[in-house]
């Protein structure tokens, strides 16, 4: 017994198929991701020589043992009709085309030689001779019939000693299925007829169209089946039948034929490109193959299962595939189980290439892999780029955050005000000197600290601010300075998503006391781990340059240097907070591509502002006038009033859809802050909203254009799903 694998059988022309297949003795396994439902297939579900595997064309490498002692292919999944293909070209063209040639794959691997593929006479588009046949010039006009032609091309290119695809393209097919659609030209205007009394035919109806019954498509299929290989491998076959080619007009005057009380109406419309009258002369002649049924026996045999009530409620979407296609994109894969994209995209990704790898390999082969030359000239371009006296390039910005405490005498009994929206190493290292962190809430249009509340929280005991720029835009340092002035307090700019940003034409980096970069892989350029504090005050420099490494007076470099010290003298005692070469390595070519890294950014990042301006139930934050933001982070926060989704939820509705999303930042009052210093979440509620509420979404430079829409479409799709 041979047994076939049909893809799509549960669809409109599967499920006729699969009924015949049995019936003639095949086994046959179905593969289908039961879009409209499995009723089709209800039928022979008991049969012994039947078997069904759910999934989707999408992932159909998940199914190593699909093709499993199977014979022959019939490929019939897929998109079908052009509206339906239209609501998501990248999802058609991946389960249409990279559908197609994965299975094709999979065959010539598992040595599956008899593979016969569904294709369409819409490849045609419009026609340019008078009669197509199966050479004629192909012309495709919609993306459903590009992607026909397309997956022809592929498999025709992998025939082989183990492979014989055999093309069937397929007039516009009519008639009833198990797995009814009404959004064929014969069925719909049936349909019409029987419910309305009236056909409505759009552009004159003068356009050409080849007409087969499903049961004579279901016949081809089996007819190539059957046929010797040698005759059928690597060839293409027009089906339907010559006196079957039609105007519109003309259909719809056949369908009044049977049902005589149907008024036609003729409806202005945009013109229908799509005009083919083709060829049916090589099945004939090569297969013996002709079609049996006409255009008035499809109307009388829908008619009766309409009045049977084979057919019920006409208007259900799982008749219409843009209905349904569309109701099924538009909710989550939570829901579906069908992710949007077809693999993970991470939430962060850094972007290196041959330029780090020179480097870091010009490294390795110096001999030199800690603190040395390649750190020396990574501080001189952090110094050029943002015109600062002094860089110090570090191992992470936790550790500039840290020096710089300690480099301006910040020590116990201190208080240093700062933003509880920040990751934890920015409290901890106050903690870390000594010092009390005081909290000043932030302002919930920018995220960044809210300026306006800072004086009230400075006392004698206030020695620094360290004002952070949050996602990549700057606090308001004119405000901040002023209040530093006016109390003697210093300020240290935490400033790990800034790198590339601008306050009022200076560069940050350039403006305060101290500002701390991270180069963290995520970030806007990357060490792999690293930071670095930027100051102008020589005092400072000196102090973290000394404090970075164990606070001797010389590193490695310089004492094995020709014309170096001998030995080194302990000054204080310090860290081990130095960046090796090896870091530093990356950093040199990535400083040199930060502006572009941050003008992909801002080109992603506006998009995402245009896409979700209007999206009811999430807000994004406001940008401030005379800045540049670094567009490290594109955030949304979520409004619980407004939707039945929580911010975890939203993110695991995320993860379903294969993309991956960040939390900047978690409360950080909960836990220690609380226990040791008595702060509330209640004490500072814009960022206790913010925190419990916020979702960073992908936005990096190696992203594709294709990855943001994926992004942009599946917040869309979460977001007015669940939206209350």
């Amino acid at each position: 017994m041979k047994k076939i694998l049909v893809t799509g059988g549960a669809g409109y022309i599967g499920s006729v198929l699969v009924r015949d297949l049995l019936n003639k003795g095949y086994y046959v396994r179905v593969f289908d991701s039961l879009y409209f439902g499995d009723e089709a297939l209800n039928e022979v579900r008991n049969n012994p020589n039947f078997e069904f595997i759910h999934g989707d064309m999408q992932n159909i490498e998940n199914y190593p043992s699909l093709l499993d002692s199977i014979d022959a292919v019939i490929h019939l999944a897929g998109l079908s009709n052009d509206p339906s293909c239209d609501l998501d070209p990248y999802y058609t063209k991946t389960v249409n085309v990279e559908g197609t040639r994965k299975l094709a794959k999979m065959c010539k691997e598992k040595g599956v030689k008899r593979f016969i593929f569904s294709s369409s006479c819409s490849v045609y588009g419009t026609g340019l001779t008078t009669q197509l046949d199966e050479n004629s010039p192909k012309a495709p006009i919609s993306l459903y019939a590009k992607t026909k032609l397309e997956s022809e091309n592929i498999l025709l290119s992998l025939m082989g000693e183990n492979f014989y695809p055999t093309i069937l393209r397929n007039g516009t097919v009519f008639g009833y299925s198990p797995k009814m659609r009404f959004d064929l030209v014969v069925n719909l205007m049936t349909k019409n007829a029987m419910k309305d009394k009236k056909i409505f035919i759009l552009s004159g109806g003068t356009q050409w169209r080849p007409n087969v019954h499903i049961k004579d498509v279901v016949r081809a299929f089996i007819k190539v089946l059957e046929a010797p290989i040698e005759k059928v491998k690597g060839e293409i076959f027009n089906v339907g039948s010559n006196e079957l080619n039609f105007q519109v007009k003309d259909i719809a005057e056949k369908v009044k034929s049977v049902i005589s009380e149907t008024e036609i109406e003729l409806v202005p419309s945009d013109p229908d490109n799509r005009d083919y009258n083709v060829s049916f002369d090589k099945i004939k002649n090569v297969l013996g193959y002709n079609a049996e049924f006409t255009v008035e026996d499809a109307v009388k045999e829908i008619r009766e299962n309409i009045l049977n009530n084979n057919i019920k409620d006409l208007e259900d979407i799982r008749y219409y595939s843009i209905k349904t296609i569309k109701e099924f994109l538009s909710k989550p894969a939570m829901i579906t189980g069908k992710p949007l994209r077809p693999s993970f995209l991470p939430f962060a990704l850094p972007l290196v290439g041959e330029d780090e790898e020179k480097e870091v390999l010009d490294t390795l082969r110096s001999g030199w892999l800690t603190t040395g030359p390649k750190v020396k000239l990574f501080e001189e371009k952090l110094k050029e780029y943002t015109g600062a006296k002094h860089a110090i390039a570090l191992h992470s910005c936790t550790g500039a955050l840290h020096l710089s405490l300690l480099a301006m005498g910040i020590k116990p009994g201190d208080e240093v005000i700062t933003t509880p929206l920040t990751f934890a190493a920015t409290l901890n290292v106050i903690v870390h000197c000594g010092a009390k962190p005081i909290l000043v809430d932030i302002d919930g249009d920018t995220l960044n600290i809210d300026t306006n509340k800072i004086e009230e929280k400075i006392t004698n005991k206030t020695k620094a601010i360290i004002p952070v720029h949050m996602t990549g835009q700057p606090v308001e340092l004119d405000k901040i300075h002023e209040l530093a002035n006016k109390y003697g307090l210093k300020v240290i700019e935490d400033a790990a998503h800034a790198i590339g940003a601008e306050y009022k034409g200076k560069k940050i980096g350039n403006i305060s006391d101290a500002t701390c970069f991270s180069f963290y892989p995520i970030k806007n350029i990357t060490t792999g781990e690293g930071g670095a504090v930027l100051t102008n005050d020589d005092h400072v420099a000196e102090k973290v340059r000394i404090l970075s490494l164990h606070g001797i007076s010389s590193d490695a470099w310089k004492r094995y240097a020709k014309d170096g010290p001998n030995t080194w003298q302990l000054v204080e005692p310090g860290f081990k907070y130095n960046m090796m070469d090896l870091q530093a390595a990356i950093g040199i070519p990535q400083i040199q591509k930060l502006e572009h890294f941050r003008d992909i950014r801002e080109s992603y990042a506006k998009i995402y502002e245009k896409e979700f301006s209007n999206l009811d139930g999430v807000i994004f934050p406001k940008r401030i006038p005379n800045i540049k933001h670094a567009w490290h982070l594109f955030t949304l926060i979520l409004n619980p009033k407004k939707l039945s989704i929580t911010r975890d939820e939203f993110m695991d509705a995320m993860k379903k859809e294969n993309i991956g999303t960040g939390v900047h930042f978690p409360s950080l009052i909960p836990g220690y802050y609380n226990k040791t210093y008595g702060y509330k979440k209640e004490d500072f509620p814009n960022a206790s909203f913010v925190s419990d509420n916020i979702v960073s979404i992908p936005l990096y430079p190696k992203m594709s254009v294709e990855d943001l829409r994926n992004v942009v479409d599946a917040v869309k799709k979460i977001i007015n799903y669940y939206r209350k």
